[in-house]
C-alpha cells in the first residue's frame, strides 16, 4: 500500500471543508432559530455561543468517525482514492482510532503540525495518524 502524499491530504482536507460547509450552515442557522441567537432574545451569549461550538465540534466528529471507522471511506476520499487503515495491520480502523485521530486531527491541523510532521518523518504520516495508530493510503479506482 502507499502512502498518500501530503499534497493529496491537503486537497482532501479542502473538499471535505467545502463539502460541510452547507450542512454547517444548515446547522447553525437551526441552532440559532431554536435558542434565539439574535439581537431580540439577549442575554446568556457566552452559553450560546459555547453551545454552538460543541453542537459543531460533536457534529463534526460524529461524521468523520463514521466515516473513517469500519473501512468507510468519506466522499472526498473515494474521489481522491484514499483510505484510512490501521497501521499495524492494514486493515480496518476501529471506532477508537478514528475518536482519536478525530479529536487530535483539529490540533494538528490548525496548528500546522500535520505538515511539520509529515515533512519531517520518512513516512509522510501526520500527527494525528501516528497518535491514533493510523495510516492513510493511496489506492486508485480501478475502472
Amino acid at each position: 500500500m502507499q502512502s498518500a502524499g501530503l499534497w493529496r491530504r491537503f486537497v482532501c482536507m479542502g473538499y471535505e471543508g467545502f463539502l460541510l460547509l452547507g450542512p454547517t450552515l444548515v446547522l447553525g442557522f437551526l441552532y440559532a432559530v431554536i435558542v434565539g441567537q439574535d439581537q431580540g432574545h439577549p442575554g446568556h451569549e457566552e452559553l450560546k455561543r459555547t453551545g454552538l461550538q460543541v453542537l459543531m465540534l460533536s457534529t463534526y466528529l460524529a461524521y468523520f468517525v463514521w466515516g473513517w471507522a469500519k473501512g468507510r471511506v468519506t466522499l472526498p476520499m473515494q474521489t481522491l482514492g484514499l483510505r484510512l487503515v490501521d497501521a499495524q495491520s492494514g486493515g480496518p480502523v476501529s471506532v477508537r482510532q478514528a475518536l482519536i485521530r478525530g479529536l487530535v486531527g483539529p490540533v494538528s491541523v490548525f496548528t500546522g503540525l500535520w505538515l511539520v510532521v509529515g515533512l519531517l518523518r520518512p513516512d509522510r504520516q501526520t500527527l494525528h495518524d501516528w497518535a491514533a495508530g493510523t495510516r492513510l493510503v493511496y489506492q486508485p479506482r480501478s475502472r
